[in-house]
């Protein structure tokens, strides 16, 4: 018995497996990422992973948009898990300014000190230094330093632009170092323009 080659059935076109495979290239190489950023904002596991798995759902429905509107489409990812995650905590009747951790301290610490120690007063004292700046300082701080986001996803993300996001940064930065909190960790001037 022959078997009988159905050809109303089409082939998949080039154009179908090429945006698949965009698709996921573009998962496999934001996933891990965009799953530090949930698990940083969310208590437990599966929690954040379902959360996640409806960012990429919701992400993808609109890929064609994303990748037609945006310079990067990993612009659009953030502010979906930031929804995302809002809207996780108002089910639960909680909304929540998720604070610097000891991990997220430490991780600051090396990123903006490397040569200052984590000792842990030095952590108690980074963290009331931190307490002394504006919401949307500390916001600019985790998203960029601790998140990792680059400028142009931040400034998505806060709903400004990149200059914003920068002078941000930078007051935060500026009020980091003259804060009277870390003036203990400062190096010593010695006058002749070099750290002892």
């Amino acid at each position: 018995m022959t078997s009988v080659r159905n050809d109303s059935t089409p082939a998949p076109r080039a154009a179908d497996r090429e945006r698949r495979d965009a698709m996921r290239a573009f998962y496999v190489a934001h996933h891990p990422k965009l799953a530090a950023f949930v698990a940083r904002r969310v208590e437990g596991k599966q929690e954040a992973e379902d959360l996640c798995q409806e960012t990429w759902r919701r992400f993808f429905i609109r890929y064609d948009h994303y990748v037609d509107s945006y310079d990067e489409p990993v612009k659009a990812l953030y502010p979906i898990a930031s929804c995302r995650i809002a809207d996780f905590w108002k089910e639960r009747g909680r909304v929540r300014e998720v604070p610097f951790t000891g991990e997220d301290v430490t991780t600051l610490i090396h990123e903006l000190a490397p040569d200052l120690a984590t000792g842990i007063a030095r952590r108690v004292d980074v963290e009331h230094a931190l307490a002394h700046l504006t919401e949307r300082q500390r916001e600019a701080l985790r998203f960029h330093h601790i998140d990792l986001l680059k400028v142009a996803e931040t400034a998505v993300l806060m709903g400004i632009s990149e200059n914003g996001v920068k002078n941000l940064l930078k007051k935060a930065l500026e009020a980091l170092r003259h804060t009277t909190v870390l003036s203990d960790y400062r190096p010593a001037d010695t006058g002749e323009g070099e750290r002892e």
